[in-house]
């Protein structure tokens, strides 16, 4: 009966120590981890946001999308009432200026025909002209827990193309 009541305290203490070890070496690395993953995805979000607002402007103001003045009034706004502060670079990656607009020229068919131009009103008459605008957001988060693999400074960009005109 000792013996019984000596192993059962020993268990308890055992079962003790395993749940402090798989605690500390598996389920806290897991929650932090977790976290920087949640803040990852709060800051895209917030950066896929305020690309959806410039499209609204772009639909709305087809003929000044690509004002950049308005364009920074925009993101300024946003920041304002943001947690992770959206910068729009000057340059795209191919090095048009962001916010610029691009032209295509459509023949119509099955399918369709697209080719390029480089300019309004460039089109032949059996052709559509298509005004399209890119834009490029991008935000830095700074992560609270260095996890191996995810640098700190973390960058996240948010980049489209909409049709205008």
């Amino acid at each position: 009966m000792i013996l019984h009541r000596l192993l059962q305290r020993g268990r308890r203490a055992s079962v003790a120590v395993e749940f402090a070890l798989v605690t500390s070496f598996f389920l806290l690395p897991l929650t932090l981890g977790a976290s920087d993953f949640v803040i990852l995805i709060t800051a895209q979000a917030q950066a896929n946001t305020a690309l959806q607002a410039l499209y609204y402007f772009a639909w709305t103001n087809p003929l000044t999308a690509d004002n950049l003045t308005q364009l920074q009034e925009i993101i300024s706004a946003i920041n304002s009432a943001s947690v992770y502060q959206v910068s729009m670079p000057a340059t795209l990656s191919s090095g048009a200026a962001n916010g610029s607009f691009t032209y295509a020229c459509v023949t119509p068919g099955t399918p369709p025909t697209f080719t390029s131009a480089t300019g309004p009103g460039l089109c032949s008459s059996t052709q559509v002209q298509q005004t399209y605008v890119t834009y490029k957001l991008t935000t830095t988060v700074n992560l609270p827990i260095n996890l191996p693999g995810i640098p700190s400074p973390f960058t996240l960009t948010s980049r489209g193309t909409i049709q205008v005109q």
